[in-house]
């Protein structure tokens, strides 16, 4: 009967042709739904064409759908899609769109049923209708727009990265796709910017976040007037939002709240789906009160959000419900917390349960919501003093941090906010939960992100995490106390130098994959570099920069290829170890050359571990509290400001670092001594000081800021007259080095290929840097070092008095290309010249070259260099080993551990800034030792880089002999390393 009604229409007026034809394609339609097709009375050569024409019908009944979420309009509208597929041929390009069209109906179904099967056929039939479509370029932007849709919603579901990378990938290329057509390419535009802000959200790249901000922008100039700009103009506006939590350029942030208003005016009247911009435009005003202190943000972000919630038709999916429930829990609760008031925390609990009963299966948000309704239980219980609440809260936290599929993040928080509130009643429990967190570190920090983005992530969450942990652990008197020590170490080493140790991780010897792989070890250093290249990362100036985002995508995909290559690695016979951690019994090993000393210095209580070749043993040390270590950091510092001030008192100065030292002596270096002994290290008498032993310190934190080789009472005369005396000073009783970690020393300890030739020298002296004050003794100093250096190359600028950049005799102009140009030929490198820390981001601290201002040496070009002859390392210049940043402290990035990962085994560097004169004479003193001495002892290996430690040890003792009460002076020097 359908093929008659259309056969009609070819021969009626317009008018009655145009209902006939209406009529035709219901029919049809509900010939499809049934299964039959008029096969005896339809040619089969129409059917397709027939099928065609019911596209429309389809396509609206899809519409409906949508825009009502009713289950009814889906089946119709999947049933009819899979009867049209059934009638079209395949090479007919209608099989692309109905394709496309297909997998949003499953789409629209999966939000019905959360079954993941749902979700998995959607985006196969998406991706099917972009094969589809590929010969037909005016389909192909709508398919691959759908596709990063579904792969956009499976990933909010069910959280797997890959395919928030493919939707990236995909709408990337749906934007080229649509060259030609403005409002498709602005959605699509739209869509990419939505999948880049999950996406920083969920790896905290900046990189995502600036492409997502530019992308919305794009969208907005090519199509100001588009049908759907409020949803255009909230998008811009949440990403604006977003970047400001990250860079806190205030900018964004106003320009985030004038968008999101923009929008709302924007909205049409009576507009189903205004959810979204009253949602984003309160979480912006929120981030403006927490900026502003205004109250009237606060109320009106309140507000707003009550009528997100509110205006949410009831078809909606309960996702949708509860994302916006917790939109206005999270609101209320920081109301409560300047304002408290029972209702608003009533509110909020309530809210957040809603949104945790209205997330079924295992939604990606549902661990979200439960961490956030246990934060909500904890402040209530507070403010009311309910048991019951924070016994629940405590409930609800303890299986977000123990579930598998929850963010990284979110595991690592609420793992540490249980601990410490059970830490005093359950120690073991706590202690097993912050072990669950350290060893999540690494998830939060994967190699697909850059320095910088990794830095950021880990600084909002491990710091102080790794001795937390150690300290429950030591408190857990359920296990033995060897057992519990070994443990603790475990934990220092497994959340401290998080980024180091990611490193190390590929700086295996490669000279027996090499010999028997040539081709792997080609691609894995290739890839490794292509990695490592992230050398200056730029923080985000709240412009747009030009570029497509391309850099992030390729991190993403060099970090896979990585990832494949080491597997392959690992395949091989005798490689299955390629490129991991060491083992514990390795680590172990590694007290043969003598003791090593970790510090554990937390809130709960602090200790130190010694590793010695009898095992592992732990210190307790009551006296080094978090509180006294930051208060004498503090007093020591700037008690180094005023030793330099020419209106200050010097000599109160010096005083007042002198005790710090006698107090760190007290606090830490002496009850390690002791216990030392107490395991079998006895210490050789005073005057026999050739003989003196090696140690390792690894402080970690705060502790790292202090001198610890130094520490000690060095103008006490009263001790060491007799023969069985010894000073209190670690400096007469040790010869002192650091590592930051027992791994790092491990690697420094690694095999390594024998140097080819004669060993070469490069000395870089920068007396004169452009724009800084003038080192009057480096030239001096690099005269003096090249007199002593075996075939050095001088990198050496031009003296202020000279013409010109004219380099001196047989050496260029030290320059960063320079630089990293001679380092591979140069088994020993000596710097002479400005260093600085950074303190916001201590990949930035550098050495002050010729060309500082435009091409910094930094430690991310340093730590991207892989030095495979590379012994000795010397940085003659200020603060090279001091940690930056004081969330970054127990990763200690300086430059110092940069050099270390490049492969020096041996660094000298300085915990502060230093005198240039005697900079100078420490540096000759140091190589005469090092080069002409003979054997010290059974710890002193003799002439040559492997003495540094020895050799750097009676150089500042020579100074410090002369110079007792002037600590500044000698106790910044430090050696790093085998």
């Amino acid at each position: 009967m359908g093929w008659l009604h259309f056969h009609r229409t070819q021969s009626l007026p317009p008018d009655q042709a145009e209902a006939n034809h209406e009529l035709a394609i219901r029919l049809f339609a509900w010939c499809f739904i049934k299964g039959t097709r008029d096969t005896g009375e339809i040619p089969q050569p129409l059917l397709a064409p027939l099928a065609g024409a019911v596209l429309p019908f389809a396509a609206s009944t899809l519409e409906r759908a949508r825009e009502t979420m009713d289950p009814a309009g889906q089946q119709l509208a999947e049933t009819l899609y899979r009867r049209i597929l059934v009638c079209l041929p395949e090479a007919d390009p209608e099989r692309a769109l109905c394709l496309s069209h297909l997998s949003i109906v499953l789409l629209l179904k999966y939000g019905l049923t959360l079954a993941a099967s749902d979700a998995d056929e959607a985006v196969e039939t998406a991706r099917t209708a972009v094969q589809a479509a590929a010969p037909h370029p005016p389909l192909l932007a709508a398919s691959l727009n759908n596709l990063g849709l579904v792969l956009h919603t499976r990933f909010n579901h069910m959280g797997v990265l890959a395919d928030l990378d493919e939707a990236v990938d995909a709408l990337r290329d749906a934007v080229e796709a649509a060259a030609d057509d403005v409002p498709g390419r602005a959605s699509s535009l739209i869509q990419l910017s939505r999948a880049l802000k999950v996406r920083y959200e969920n790896t905290r790249a900046l990189t995502d976040a600036d492409e997502a901000v530019r992308t919305a922008r794009t969208a907005l100039r090519i199509a100001p007037d588009h049908p759907n700009l409020s949803s255009h103009l909230t998008t811009l506006g949440s990403c604006l939002a977003m970047r400001y939590e990250r860079t806190g350029i205030l900018a964004d942030l106003d320009e985030a709240v004038e968008t999101g208003r923009a929008a709302l005016q924007c909205v049409p009247k009576g507009w189903p789906h205004v959810a979204p911009d009253l949602s984003t435009l309160a979480a912006t005003l929120l981030m403006r009160f927490e900026h502003t202190t205004v109250r009237a943000d606060l109320d009106e972000a309140v507000e707003l959000s009550r009528a997100a919630v509110r205006s949410l038709p009831a078809y909606y999916p309960a996702a949708d419900h509860a994302l916006y429930l917790s939109v206005l829990a999270r609101i209320l609760l920081v109301r409560a917390e300047h304002t408290p008031a029972a209702d608003d925390l009533d509110e909020a609990v309530a809210a957040l349960g809603a949104a945790l009963d209205s997330t079924r299966g295992d939604h990606l948000h549902g661990t979200v919501y439960r961490a956030h309704l246990g934060g909500a239980l904890l402040q209530r219980a507070e403010f009311s003093n309910s048991a019951r609440d924070r016994e629940r809260a405590l409930a609800e936290l303890r299986q977000v941090a123990e579930h598998a599929t929850a963010p990284p993040s979110i595991r690592v928080t609420t793992a540490r906010l249980v601990a410490q509130l059970t830490a005093a009643s359950d120690p073991a429990g706590s202690a097993a939960l912050l072990e669950k967190a350290v060893m999540t570190l690494p998830e939060v920090v994967p190699r697909r992100l850059g320095r910088g983005d990794r830095q950021h992530a880990l600084g909002t969450l491990a710091a102080g995490l790794a001795v937390d942990a150690a300290a429950l652990a030591l408190a857990d008197t359920s296990v033995t106390a060897p057992d519990r020590a070994v443990r603790a170490l475990r934990l220092v080493e497994g959340g401290r130098a998080v980024l180091l140790s990611q490193a190390l991780d590929t700086r295996d010897d490669l000279t027996s994959l090499r010999k028997r792989h040539p081709d792997l070890a080609a691609q894995f250093v290739g890839l490794r570099e292509a990695l490592d290249r992230d050398a200056e990362p730029l923080p985000s100036t709240g412009g747009d920069p030009a570029g497509g985002g391309g850099d992030g995508a390729e991190r993403h995909r060099l970090a896979e290829e990585l990832s494949l290559v080491l597997e392959h690695i690992r395949a091989c016979d005798g490689f299955a170890g390629f490129g991991l951690p060491p083992h514990l019994d390795e680590l172990l090993a590694e007290a043969a050359h003598g003791p090593v000393v970790t510090f554990a210095v937390s809130s709960h209580r602090s200790d130190a571990l010694l590793l010695t070749p009898d095992g592992v043993s732990s210190c307790p040390l009551p006296q080094l509290t978090l509180e006294a270590v930051l208060h004498q950091a503090e007093s020591f510092y700037r008690a180094l400001e005023d030793a330099t001030a020419p209106d200050r008192d010097r000599v109160a100065a010096q005083r007042t670092l002198r005790r710090v030292l006698e107090w760190l002596w007290e606090a830490a270096a002496e009850p390690v001594l002791t216990a030392l002994e107490a395991v079998g290290h006895a210490l050789p008498p005073a005057h026999n000081e050739d003989e003196l032993p090696r140690v390792w310190w690894a402080p970690g934190g705060l502790l790292g800021l202090l001198p610890l080789h130094a520490a000690g009472f060095h103008t006490d005369t009263t001790t060491g007259t007799s023969p069985g005396a010894r000073r209190r000073t670690v400096m007469d009783r040790f010869i002192s080095s650091y590592t930051p970690t027992v791994r790092m020393l491990h690697h420094a300890r690694r095999p390594r290929p024998a140097a080819a030739g004669d060993v070469r020298s490069l000395i870089v002296a920068v007396p004169d840097a452009p724009g800084l004050p003038p080192l009057q003794h480096v030239a001096e100093e690099a005269r003096r070092v090249r007199a002593l250096l075996p075939r050095p190359i001088n990198l050496t600028a031009p003296e202020p008095h000279d013409e010109g950049p004219r380099p001196a005799p047989g050496g260029d102009v030290p320059t960063t290309a320079a630089v990293l140009a001679r380092l591979p030929e140069c088994a020993i490198v000596h710097f002479a010249c400005h260093g600085a820390t950074d303190h916001t981001d201590p990949s930035r601290s550098r050495l002050f070259l010729h060309d500082h201002d435009t091409t910094p040496l930094t430690v991310s070009a340093l730590a991207s260099v892989d030095l495979d002859h590379a012994r000795l390392a010397y940085l003659s210049a200020c603060s090279t080993a001091t940690p930056g940043g004081p969330d970054l402290l127990e990763e200690a990035i300086h430059l110092t551990s940069a050099l270390r990962v490049a492969g020096f085994p041996h660094v000298v560097g300085t915990l502060w800034s230093v005198d240039d004169q005697m900079a100078a004479e420490i540096a000759e003193s140091f190589y005469r030792h090092l080069f002409t001495g003979a054997p010290a002892g059974p710890a002193d290996p003799g002439p040559g880089p492997d003495r540094a430690a020895v050799a750097l040890h009676h150089a500042v003792r020579a100074v410090r002999d002369r110079y007792p009460a002037t600590p500044s002076l000698w106790a910044a020097h430090l050696h790093s390393g085998r």
